[in-house]
C-alpha cells in the first residue's frame, strides 16, 4: 500500500543526514538545479535511474525491501485505523502512531525498528557534528547552514580535515 509506504518513508527520511548518502553524488550530478523538497530530487533520480551509481542502486534496493517489510506488517492496520486519512505529509504515519496501542504486533514491531534506526542515525549525526565542529568552523565559517551546504564545504576540504572528523565521517558512511 503506497499510503503506508509514504508515511514511513517520511519517518525514515527524517533520520537521514548523518552520513554521506550513497545517492548524494548522483543527485548532485544528475539533478543540478532541482530544488529539494516535496520529492523533487527523488523524482529526478527516478528519471535518471539508468545512470545511477551502483552504490545508489544498492541503497535504493535495500530501501525498497525495507518498505515491503513495513507494508506487509502495517497495511491492514492502515486500512483499519486510517482509512479516512488523506495521504501525504506523514499523515498516515501519524495516524498509525496515534493508534499504536491498537496496532498488530507486527506493525508495532516495525514502529520500534524505525525508532531504533532513527536513534542510531541521530547518534551518528551527533558524532559527526561534534567531531567535525572545529573543521567546519575553520573551513566553512562563511557558509550558511542548511540543504547540505556545510557537508559540501567539508567535502571540498576532504584532504584537509582532521583525523577525528575523517574517522567520524567514515564510521557514519560504514553504518549508513
Amino acid at each position: 500500500m503506497r499510503i503506508v509506504l509514504m508515511g514511513f518513508v517520511a519517518l525514515l527520511a527524517a533520520a537521514a543526514g548523518a552520513a554521506e548518502h550513497p545517492c548524494k553524488e548522483d543527485a548532485e550530478r544528475l539533478c543540478k538545479g532541482v530544488v529539494p523538497g516535496e520529492g523533487r530530487v527523488l523524482q529526478c533520480l527516478k528519471q535518471h535511474e539508468a545512470e545511477l551509481s551502483a552504490a545508489c542502486k544498492q541503497k535504493r534496493d535495500s530501501f525498497r525491501e525495507r518498505m515491503q517489510e513495513i507494508r506487509a506488517a502495517c497495511e491492514e492496520d492502515a486500512k483499519k485505523f486510517c482509512a479516512g486519512v488523506q495521504p501525504g505529509g506523514g499523515r498516515i504515519a501519524r495516524c498509525l502512531q496515534q493508534h499504536e496501542g491498537d496496532l498488530s504486533e507486527g506493525c508495532r514491531g516495525e514502529g520500534r525498528k524505525i525508532r531504533e534506526e532513527q536513534g542510531a542515525h541521530r547518534a551518528l549525526l551527533k558524532d559527526v557534528q561534534q567531531s567535525c565542529r572545529a573543521d567546519a568552523e575553520k573551513f566553512c565559517a562563511g557558509v550558511q547552514p542548511g540543504q547540505g551546504r556545510i557537508a559540501s564545504c567539508l567535502r571540498s576540504h576532504q584532504s584537509d580535515l582532521s583525523q577525528q572528523c575523517t574517522a567520524a565521517i567514515g564510521n557514519a558512511k560504514d553504518r549508513w
